[in-house]
């Protein structure tokens, strides 16, 4: 009997095969036939539902006119304490002695290899089905690819230490598109798929004071992209762990750091927090097939003849599919970067503008790279870092409220304008501190946030009157309830966010094999059969 490990977890069931031989394809087929999954088994193998039954049929008059033998007078079965509480009956006389044997008897140690087999196959897909624990995702050295989606890097950058950086996915290149995104940008994040002789070679360029990191393993570019962009940001704040580790890492080359990335347990545990059992074999797999075939490469070229010279074999074209790729954009030291975890050295681009918008000397480079493979039809995406807008919602909640305030204290002389708002409820109540936490404000914060000269201007003017003064209390209180509802709208889309990497964690896997077999044993897999 063979297996072979699904590679879809979606339904992680064996495909089960049999290699049959005269008398053993008999008793083989009791044992298979009295099994609970034989009925799934016939939906996956080549026989068909009448095939299946007539076999059946078939077996049971032969048990009848043998005296109705059961499995446990079959010779060749050896039964482990797993599968049964008695010891096995002897077999009888009229059973080996009848008449000749259609096939030599089997040796019990071929017999007992078989059914340890089995054993080790359903023992081998409990486990390819256990869910992981932390210490499994701790402990596993592999890189599992991850998917270009905005919330993971927003999780992995919360996870890791990041304060207020937040991943914001792009759907046109356009300038607009970039000018519009929270500021500042820390950089930009490029995704294609690879493809070799694509690259431009660049002299060798001084990238002094630019922390970049090469890629060393398989499936950590993402994270290497990352890494590369908020160690050259200006004002983030690292947090204690990734602080540590790029000063440890400051005297170091490209590549080293790069190793020192591979084998940080910290950071590959994070990049690896999303997994699944079937992600780890998968990518476990790969690795395997890419070792083996490696070796078989090197074998078949040190065998080959050396006798006579034969004319070079033409060349096939490759049907090799190439993995996709995350590179980074940032601003560092006056210029613009280009920084690929798989070249050298940093690619410089050009100066930062004065303007200070270095996106306009990213978006034509990256447009560029989009043009290069516009024949092949390929997908991209491109994601930028830049400043969580919940800081930005609530400096703009503070300074509205701070506003407020400076508007009610210097109006003391007119009368009518505090009848009118006396009876309107604020917006923002500062002496609230459990309202003010809901927005991670203070009453400090609004106290000492300044207010704008010209509104202090405008308060002073002798035309500034109780209808002025109402006019600007009512834009003031729109000011601070639209950046409220920006605030908490943002709110929701980290809690969105949480939720879509929580369904990335769960594993159906387990659920949907445990419910097939209780189907089997129940019986209903059989009436599908029949009903087919």
């Amino acid at each position: 009997m063979s297996t072979k490990l699904p590679q879809n977890n979606q339904i992680s069931l064996f495909l089960i095969s049999f290699t049959w031989d005269g008398q053993s394809y008999l008793d083989n087929l009791k044992i298979f036939l009295s099994s609970p999954s034989f009925s799934f088994v016939c939906i996956l193998s080549s026989l068909t539902v009448d095939k299946c039954s007539t076999m059946k049929n078939k077996l049971q008059a032969n048990d009848n006119s043998q005296g109705e033998k059961s499995l446990e007078d079959t010779p060749f079965v050896r039964r482990s304490t797993r599968l049964a509480s008695k010891p096995p009956q002897q077999t009888t006389t009229e059973a080996t002695m009848s008449g000749p044997r259609r096939n030599p008897k089997r040796k019990a140690s071929e017999a007992t290899n078989e059914l340890n087999h089995r054993l080790d196959s359903e023992q081998l897909l409990d486990e390819a089905l256990a869910p992981l624990s932390l210490k499994d995702v701790e402990e596993w050295e592999g890189w599992v690819e991850l998917e270009s989606e905005p919330a993971f890097f927003n999780i992995i950058l919360r996870d890791l230490g990041v304060c207020n950086v937040k991943a914001q996915e792009i759907f046109t290149i356009d300038q607009d598109s970039l000018t519009f995104l929270p500021q500042p940008v820390y950089g930009l994040i490029f995704l294609f798929q690879y493809l070799p002789g694509f690259e431009e070679e660049s002299e060798e360029q001084d990238a002094t004071g630019v922390w970049f990191a090469n890629q060393t393993t398989s499936n950590a570019c993402a994270t290497v992209a990352m890494l590369n962009i908020v160690m050259n940001a200006e004002g983030i704040d690292l947090g204690e762990k990734l602080r540590a580790f790029k000063e440890s890492t400051r005297d170091l080359n490209t590549a080293l750091r790069g190793h020192q990335i591979s084998k940080n347990n910290f950071i590959r545990t994070i990049h690896n927090s999303f997994t699944r059992r079937m992600d780890h074999l998968s990518a476990d797999l790969c690795l395997e097939n890419e070792a083996s075939d490696a070796k078989t490469s090197t074998s078949k070229r040190r065998t080959v003849g050396k006798k006579g010279k034969k004319a070079p074999p033409r060349k096939k074209k490759s049907n090799t599919e190439y993995g996709y790729h995350f590179i980074a954009y940032v601003p560092a030291g006056g210029y613009v970067w280009e920084l690929d975890g798989l070249q050298y050295k940093p690619r410089r681009l050009d100066h930062v503008p004065d303007t200070g918008d270095w996106t306009s000397v990213a978006r034509p480079q990256i447009q560029g790279r989009m043009l290069q493979y516009e024949e092949s039809q390929l997908s991209f995406n491109l994601l930028a870092l830049c400043q969580s807008p919940l800081t930005a919602y609530s400096q703009t909640i503070a300074q509205a409220a701070a506003s407020l305030r400076y508007l009610h204290e210097n109006t003391e002389s007119l009368p009518a304008f505090k009848d009118l708002i006396s009876a309107e409820e604020a917006p923002l109540d500062i002496e609230d501190d459990s309202r003010l936490s809901d927005f991670n404000l203070t009453k400090a914060d609004i106290i000492k946030t300044h207010v704008l000269d010209t509104l202090q201007e405008k308060l002073k003017r002798p035309s500034f009157d109780t209808q002025s003064a109402y006019e600007l209390h009512q834009e003031l209180v729109v000011d601070v309830k639209a950046a409220m509802g920006e605030y908490r709208s943002e709110l929701m889309a980290i809690s969105d966010n949480e939720q879509r990497v929580k369904g990335r964690k769960k594993d159906y896997g387990p659920a949907l094999h445990k419910w097939m077999k209780k189907l089997a044993e129940k019986g209903v897999l059989e009436e599908v059969i029949k009903a087919t």
